[in-house]
């Protein structure tokens, strides 16, 4: 009978296990465990073995050169190469952190593979700014200029104002900046704010990278002051200095009507409303050159003289108010002679209320409303001011003190609008602009002439015109020529 011994070994969690067994006549007797083998920890030696050991070195592939690109990035770093290309070894030398306001620029690329196995691209890259330079891992960086500018272009010049609304942009915007240093890594400084009224020429144009996108720069100049403004902080115009150009076409106003007056023999008052509602004169680019009141002149308008029939719009006032003391109604013989007052200039009517309500009430009242407080008298022609009938006209227009009633404005106005007698006020701004409607009342008595009137323009415009004269002769209606003269210069002036 033979005998012999078989070796076996399994390794398992808890190590290596050696198990002895006998061989009798065939028969396999399997001798105890050793208890001590299983316990034993594992070497290198015995994994080393069973399986090859891994790289522990960093390789990479040749360098390829490539087209100059253009980087921006502010996390990571850049690493100065070394070695062999199958043992490289790498060495940080700069953070992007401290690169956040240039522009990187790569000219070359090589994987790198790590000791574990991870392979990724790196880029050769080189600061526009200071010309620092490494390799850098390309997913730190983002394709794309930053803070560089192309060269400056001439354009033809064009005038510029600031935008009413600036819209956000991540580059400097809102202000005129100067830029210093080189093309490929540009600063910004000494920013100042838009005026705005002042008007920016634009003579020269650059673009400006920042993180990747382009933003358009003018070059503007306004005075003194000169510098780089990006284009959407500006709009196309010539800011339009409403007060200077007031004061100074009220000036001219001014001058016009003392020229007129100049002998005595006539006053003058003009009074701008605002444009009709909707007009082009209101949404003209500089209505509010023409905002109500605000070119009022006149020259000698407090001389009291002589007023003729243009005291009548004083009794369509007072007779206005006392219908609002349910005092006077629409009889049809008070619209009867409220018409021939006002469209046929005729006295019998506005005489018989001054008779009916006495002329010391009815000047009483005008005083309060501040008019002028004195025109009615027994033993005189009734007199006044051209400022005064300015404000009478201006409560008919406006709707004031005792026109507050719109259909009886609408009424009053018409019958000016008919009144007979056109050769004053509306004759001369037909002169000047064909088209333009007068609501006006006119007096003529002994060489009086006035005419006292509200004017609209085609284009909307309104205004308030009063013009009287005596002297030189005048009698009947002689004295209207030249009113109409006084009344066509003024609107050519004014408008």
């Amino acid at each position: 009978m033979k005998r012999g011994i078989i070796m076996s070994f399994a390794q398992g969690d808890r190590g290596l296990t050696l198990g002895l067994a006998t061989v009798i006549g065939g028969l396999t007797l399997l001798a105890p465990t050793l208890a001590s083998a299983a316990t034993t920890p594992n070497t290198d030696s015995q994994s080393s073995s069973q399986a090859s050991t891994p790289t522990e070195v960093t390789t990479r592939t040749a360098t390829v050169s490539m087209p100059a690109t253009a980087y921006y990035g502010t996390k990571g770093e850049t690493y100065v190469l070394s070695g062999s290309n199958d043992q490289v070894k790498m060495r940080s030398n700069h953070n992007l952190k401290n690169y956040t306001k240039t522009t990187w620029t790569a000219t070359a690329q090589t994987d790198i593979t790590t000791p574990d196995g991870q392979t990724a691209r790196y880029l050769y890259v080189k600061n526009a700014k200071n010309g620092a330079n490494g390799w850098v891992l390309q997913s730190s960086l983002k394709a794309g200029r930053n803070y560089q500018v192309t060269a400056t272009k001439k354009i033809k010049a064009k005038n510029y104002i600031k935008a009413k609304q600036f819209k956000k942009a991540k580059a400097p915007t809102q202000k005129i900046y100067q830029l210093s240093g080189k093309k490929s890594a540009m600063t910004w400084t000494k920013g100042k704010s838009l005026s705005k009224t002042k008007t920016y020429k634009a003579t020269k144009k650059r673009m400006y990278y920042q993180k990747g996108k382009a933003y358009s720069y003018y070059y503007v100049t306004s005075g003194k002051t000169k510098g780089w403004v990006w284009h959407k902080d500006l709009k196309k115009g010539t800011y339009y200095d409403v007060a200077k150009h007031r004061t100074a076409l009220k000036k001219k106003i001014k001058k016009y009507l003392t020229s007129v007056t100049k002998d005595k023999t006539a006053e003058v008052a003009y009074y701008n409303l605002t444009p009709v509602k909707g007009s082009k004169a209101a949404k003209a680019k500089h209505a509010s050159l023409y905002k109500s009141g605000k070119l009022a002149v006149n020259s000698r308008g407090n001389h009291v003289t002589t007023s003729a029939s243009t005291y009548k719009l004083y009794i369509a006032a007072y007779l206005m108010n006392l219908k609002k003391q349910h005092q006077f109604s629409w009889t049809k013989a008070n619209r009867a002679g409220m018409t021939r007052m006002i469209v046929d200039s005729a006295n019998d009517y506005p005489v018989s209320i001054l008779n009916k309500y006495g002329r010391t009430n009815v000047n009483r009242w005008l005083a309060s409303q501040g008019y002028y407080g004195t025109p009615f008298s027994s033993n005189r022609n009734t007199v006044t001011t051209a400022n005064s009938l300015v404000k009478v006209l201006k409560d008919l227009q406006y709707g004031k003190k005792a026109f507050t009633n719109k259909k009886d404005r609408a009424f009053i106005l018409s019958l000016m609008k008919r009144q007979v007698y056109r050769r004053g006020i509306p004759t001369g701004v037909t002169r000047a602009n064909k088209g333009t409607v007068v609501r006006d009342k006119v007096g003529f008595l002994d060489d009086n002439n006035g005419d006292a009137g509200i004017v609209t323009m085609p284009n909307g415009q309104r205004y308030i015109l009063v013009v009287l004269t005596w002297g030189h002769g005048q009698h009947g209606f002689t004295g209207f020529p030249r009113i109409a003269n006084i009344a066509e210069h003024v609107q050519k002036i004014a408008y």
